[in-house]
């Protein structure tokens, strides 16, 4: 496992591109805040990128601007080549926020009959292609046989599981990730874990995922970026040569631990003067 050494290739559907980005608000007293600065990164389309952390060094805010959801301030992103909010992006938070009047099976097609609503763009043409692909994704995310369940009768693993199905369902570009798995017990986590990694190998779908577990972001990224407190900006990234889907023997491995070992080395240093670009 090294770190990373050249630009990467961002042609094609989920390539993301950031560069330069600095953002800065105003607290509630008035008093300027400088959230981001100078972030620079490239995803390739298709690839797992894991984002670890201080707190309020402004990795929620950056997925926030990729989404659309904040302005960039200065500096570019784009997505598909395209602004931020123009190509559909899936959004998977730290809770799940269901419906709770809404089926399992109800919940994963929202996202759908809104993407119907608001474009064309990956739209099918039926209802009964709608509940083909619905179907689909419940059977991709073991969620088959509670279909008919309200979010109330299952479990906070499988109401996550209902939350990345849900952003799935609009076969986004793009699948952020902010801290999925960090209000579940360890045993569940792990066990998300892996079925996160066998959802996204099988979609294929570009993913950046926040967490503030070193081990969780090395057991699921191609690459894992360092972030330093803020002002945000990286200042390492690190290749994990590992293939996927990842297995429980990668998740429990001295291979693993070594490369977390050496990130956890770094949050705890003193970051260098210069922001990293890749």
């Amino acid at each position: 496992m090294t770190t990373s050494d050249g630009p990467p290739r961002i042609d094609g559907v989920g390539g993301v591109r950031v560069r330069a980005l600095t953002k800065r608000f105003t607290s509630p007293r008035g008093e300027p805040l400088h959230v981001l600065d100078d972030v620079s990164m490239d995803v390739r389309p298709g690839e797992f990128v894991s984002i670890v952390g201080p707190s309020g060094c402004g990795k929620t805010t950056l997925l926030r601007i990729i989404q659309g959801l904040d302005d960039a301030g200065s500096g570019e992103v784009l997505v598909d080549g395209q602004a931020p909010g123009s190509v559909a992006t899936g959004f998977v938070f730290q809770r799940a926020s269901l419906f709770p009047w809404r089926t399992v099976e109800r919940n994963v097609a929202f996202g759908l009959d809104l993407k119907v609503l608001r474009s064309t763009q990956n739209r099918p043409s039926s209802k009964a292609e709608r509940r083909k692909r619905v179907a689909n994704l419940l059977a991709l995310t073991d969620l088959t046989d509670f279909a008919d369940y309200y979010p109330s009768q299952i479990s906070g693993g499988m109401q996550q599981r209902v939350n990345l199905a849900r952003a799935l369902a609009i076969q986004p570009s793009v699948l952020l990730m902010d801290e999925p798995f960090s209000a579940l017990d360890a045993q569940t986590r792990e066990k998300l874990q892996r079925d996160l990694q066998r959802v996204v190998a099988e979609t294929g779908t570009t993913t950046i995922f926040i967490t503030h577990d070193i081990r969780e972001a090395v057991f699921q990224a191609d690459r894992v970026f360092v972030m330093a407190a803020r002002p945000g900006r990286f200042v390492k990234v690190f290749d994990i040569a590992e293939p996927h889907p990842r297995t429980a023997e990668f998740q429990q491995s001295d291979r693993l631990a070594e490369t977390a070992r050496e990130i956890w080395g770094l949050l705890h240093s003193k970051p260098p003067a210069v922001p990293v670009t890749n």
